[in-house]
This record gives C-alpha cells, sequence and structure tokens, in this order.
C-alpha cells in the first residue's frame, strides 16, 4: 500500500496510508503537534526552574516635593559629591522611591517604599570588589546555571534598621553590626536563542538567596 508522508515542522514525521480519510489523518497531525508542545513547554519549565518571578520596572525623575518628608529627611542627613535625584519606580506589585547620587566616585541608589519607609542602599561596585570566597561560590552557581554570561553590574546592598544602615553609612562603612550585606548580580546570557537579563541576589558569603529575570529595563542612562 502506498504511504505518504506528511512533515509537521520537522520536528518528526506523521505517516498516514493512502487509503486513511484526511480527517483522521489530521487528528494524528494534532496530536503530533500537542506532544511538541507540551514537550516545549516542560523544557521552557525546567531552563526557569531557580527563577523566582520576572521583575519587570518602570523608572522615571520626580521632583524632591514629591518624595516623602521621611525618605528626604534619611538622604538630607548625609553630605553626598553631588546632586541628589529622585525617581519613582513603578514595578509588578509595588512602587518605590529612589534617591540617586554619586559619593567618593561611586554610585548609591537609596530605596524606600512609596509612603517613604526605608528599604535599602545599593552601592554599585566592581566584581573584582567582591571578597575571593564569595566571588569564587557566586561565580560556581552562575557557572551551573549558564554555559555563557556576562556579568553587567555588581552592587553591594545594605538592609536593616533605618538608624543603624544610616550609621554605618557616615562612619564610612566601617561597622556593619546588626546590618545584612548581600550583593546583587546582573547578568547577561541566552535562553532558546534569545538574550535575557537576570538579576540574583546573593548573601554575604556568596550564598544564592534569590534570582528574577528582568523583563524590562528601567532605562538605557541614569543621570546620577
Amino acid at each position: 500500500m502506498e504511504r505518504k508522508s506528511i512533515k509537521t515542522h520537522n520536528f518528526f514525521k506523521v505517516n498516514c496510508a493512502a487509503s486513511i480519510k484526511p480527517v483522521y489523518c489530521n487528528k494524528r497531525i494534532n496530536i503530533a503537534i500537542k506532544k511538541i508542545f507540551l514537550v516545549s513547554s516542560a523544557l521552557l519549565l525546567i531552563a526557569f526552574q531557580g527563577f523566582s518571578q520576572s521583575k519587570y520596572e518602570k523608572e522615571f525623575r520626580i521632583k524632591a516635593k514629591d518624595v516623602p518628608s521621611s525618605a528626604l529627611s534619611f538622604v538630607d542627613s548625609m553630605t553626598f559629591d553631588s546632586k541628589v535625584k529622585w525617581y519613582k519606580e513603578i514595578g509588578l506589585n509595588d512602587v518605590t522611591i529612589e534617591a540617586k547620587v554619586k559619593f567618593k566616585n561611586e554610585r548609591y541608589s537609596i530605596e524606600f517604599s512609596e509612603n517613604g519607609i526605608f528599604q535599602d542602599v545599593e552601592i554599585e561596585v566592581k566584581p573584582d570588589q567582591i571578597p575571593s570566597d564569595a566571588f569564587s561560590k557566586i561565580s560556581g552557581i552562575l557557572s551551573q546555571r549558564h554555559k555563557k554570561y556576562k556579568i553587567e553590574k555588581v552592587q553591594m546592598q545594605y538592609t536593616g534598621d533605618r538608624n543603624l544602615v544610616l550609621k554605618f553609612l557616615r562612619e564610612n562603612r566601617n561597622n556593619p553590626e546588626g546590618i545584612t550585606i548581600n550583593f546583587e548580580v546582573v547578568i547577561s546570557t541566552k535562553l532558546d536563542g534569545n538574550y535575557i537579563m537576570l538579576e540574583y541576589l546573593f548573601s554575604e558569603t556568596g550564598e544564592y538567596v534569590e534570582s528574577n529575570q528582568i523583563i524590562s529595563k528601567r532605562k538605557d542612562t541614569i543621570d546620577y
């Protein structure tokens, strides 16, 4: 009996006898396509295991008069080398207020809730400023998860009691007692042939905390 081979997107072939009705053959093709979809979905799920959520942020400048007084007082109690610039950041689940400024050639981002409650201070650093033991752990984790990647940005993150963090910053970051220190690492990598951006959070010792896929960049250029 003559048999015809019907290709389905070059993934595999579905063979239909010439005498089989087209309707039945089409059903077999539909089943094959569904299998392809299920396999693709499973592979995509595996690829994204470990990413807790997607991170979308839209950021725009605001004036100091629109900033909560508690956030203003925190920032005004420190001396910086440049003018403080304020931003409102709209995410998927929350809205935050952020002060961006330079001090001793370092870029500071000081983040508050929409109501002015202190959240954290992030200071941009170079990868080689991470302690060697912690960086070794971080590199190992990233290498396990990604065949190739590029570190785009590293920030030291300081969280904890507002007054303790403020004292810590005023004392040139010499006494971190009572403060939680993390490393925020942004990388670029490829997934299914497309470049994506991922944001990882690691502890002070290089232990994995969480990771998010960045689905929208804040801005291509941020003024400090």
